[in-house]
């Protein structure tokens, strides 16, 4: 991070290397769009070039990372959905996993039933379950505050529940 902040290009290449399938692992876990999630992580990467002198503390740079990512994946969405954000309220998006064709695979069924959560619900359960991420580092990410980051984890993981018994009884 420091090399870049002194031009050095090749430790562009370096963070790029790093961090670039963490980002789109996490874009393309909110956006459900392969195209989307590589646009999104490019505007992150161009983003990062572009304001590295921003960050000045370096054990930052993680959060600061992703939450650039956010910010330009809701950007995307703003732009593509003409109601603004999605309705805090509700936990689902307008599909549900009933709706969904019969799957063998249960692997499948998840990521399906995940896919399916608001973008709020399904990235602080990305950013805790496969990035393992803290509570203070997603609110950090989010621009929440920590007991927000737990409400939303609880309702993802109650909501995920109640959606995977119907396939999961037996």
């Amino acid at each position: 991070m420091h090399a870049l902040q002194l031009g050095d290009r090749e430790a562009f290449d370096a963070l790029y290397r790093r961090y670039s399938e963490h980002i789109y692992a996490f874009c393309l876990k909110l956006t459900g769009a392969h195209s989307l999630a590589e646009d999104v992580t490019h505007d992150t990467f161009v983003s990062l070039y572009r304001n590295i002198d921003e960050l000045h503390d370096a054990n930052r740079f993680h959060s600061w990372l992703f939450t650039i990512a956010r910010n330009n994946i809701y950007n995307q969405l703003r732009h593509s959905r003409r109601n603004g954000f999605l309705d805090v309220e509700s936990v689902w998006d307008d599909e549900t996993p009933f709706s969904l064709v019969e799957q063998a695979d249960a692997k499948e069924i998840v990521s399906n039933c995940i896919g399916k959560l608001k973008i709020e619900y399904r990235e602080v359960l990305f950013l805790r379950e496969f990035e393992q991420r803290s509570y203070e580092e997603i609110a950090d990410i989010t621009g929440t505050t920590q007991s927000s980051v737990k409400s939303r984890l609880f309702k993802a993981r109650r909501a995920l529940t109640e959606k995977l018994i119907p396939y999961f009884k037996e």
